[in-house]
């Protein structure tokens, strides 16, 4: 998969909706980013690593919230960046929609 098909995937997830913010007053227009794959590590087992897809980032120095993409099964979850500059997967939330309402 590439990071365009990526794009194409949330561009049609979110084709005709015009409330698109959640309880932080996210602007996706600032927040989308380029889809880019990367590893993170699993909340429940750190030696567990995932490839998953960063599709947004709730701060530009990468400090807030990421929903990331899992190719595999088409779904979307929540990720964060921890204290050890690392990349973790913190809960699967099924389609983008249901991530940005968790953020």
């Amino acid at each position: 998969m590439t990071s365009q098909e990526v794009r194409d995937i949330i561009k049609k997830e979110l084709e005709g909706l015009t409330d698109l913010s959640n309880a932080h007053g996210l602007n996706l227009n600032e927040c989308l980013i380029a889809p880019v794959k990367e590893t993170y590590l699993s909340s429940i087992d750190e030696s567990i690593k995932l490839e998953l897809w960063t599709v947004l980032e709730e701060s530009a120095d990468r400090s807030g919230y990421k929903i990331t993409f899992d190719e595999t099964d088409g779904s979307y979850g929540l990720g964060m960046m921890t204290d050890k500059n690392e990349l973790m997967d913190i809960g699967t939330y099924g389609t983008f929609l249901d991530a940005l309402k968790g953020m």
